[in-house]
């Protein structure tokens, strides 16, 4: 199993409608499309764990999550809010309780 980090740098002003678009539409869409969030978070970002077995099934998320119409209409509706997105693929290390 990995763990992918994502940051979303929100544009000055549009927190707010960023973290209201992943939790009315992000969120469920995750559960939609066989996401495994870990934790979401919010120092002034959206910055989120996701846990995968394989990136064959991260890839397929990943893609019906893109190609599913209701996340395309949120971002129509709600507009730009993100200045930056980084992704890092993270591995526990040997200890780590995330196993």
């Amino acid at each position: 199993m990995f763990y992918e980090q994502r940051m979303y740098e929100a544009q000055p002003a549009r927190l707010g409608v960023l973290v209201r678009r992943f939790a009315e539409v992000n969120v469920p869409l995750f559960g939609r499309h066989g996401f495994r969030p870990v934790g979401y978070c919010n120092p002034h970002r959206v910055v989120y764990l996701l846990a995968w077995d394989s990136w064959e099934e991260r890839d397929r998320s990943w893609a019906a999550f893109y190609a599913d119409a209701d996340w395309q209409q949120s971002m129509e509706q709600s507009g730009s809010t993100v200045d930056r997105i980084t992704s890092s693929i993270l591995k526990p290390l040997p200890f780590s309780p995330l196993q």
